[in-house]
């Protein structure tokens, strides 16, 4: 075999393999992905949103939540401990209110079972939740796929 037809062999292989995984990546889906809007300044973490619309995405079943406006602008990546969907809950934000200031609790997905919790309700706080009116589920519309 001859130096030139090795070389051709070699590039065709290596640019199988390359097609080969970017059409993997093309082809690689979210867990979940919906858009949510806020009408007002939430805290999420250590990150405060502002008022306006937002696209949520999730890769994998344990997280992160990435957050971004609707025109791209900014990027809030938020980790939650991953346990079972609120059957109870739509697809939401689980949103509570103190005082003046509202700070998300949970992402909620039914549609994919799971549900995502950043600062969870204490066991005193469960037994009040839906007496107070403090909390509340702001829904998000979950893409088809």
């Amino acid at each position: 075999m001859s130096k030139l037809s090795v070389t051709v062999s070699k590039l065709s292989i290596a640019a199988a393999l390359v097609l080969g995984a970017s059409v993997g990546t093309a082809n690689a889906q979210s867990l979940a992905k919906g858009t949510f809007t806020l009408p007002y300044e939430v805290q999420w973490g250590k990150a405060v949103l502002q008022p306006g619309s937002y696209v949520i995405t999730i890769d994998s079943q344990r997280g992160p939540a990435v957050v971004r406006t609707l025109n791209g602008e900014g990027r809030l990546i938020v980790m939650g401990l991953a346990e079972e969907a609120m059957k109870d809950h739509p697809s939401s934000l689980v949103i509570t209110k103190n005082e003046n200031r509202r700070e998300v609790r949970y992402l909620n997905l039914r549609e994919v079972d799971k549900s995502f919790a950043y600062r969870p309700f204490t066991k005193s706080e469960r037994k009040l939740v839906g007496q107070l009116g403090e909390t509340e589920a702001l829904p998000i519309l979950m893409a088809q796929k």
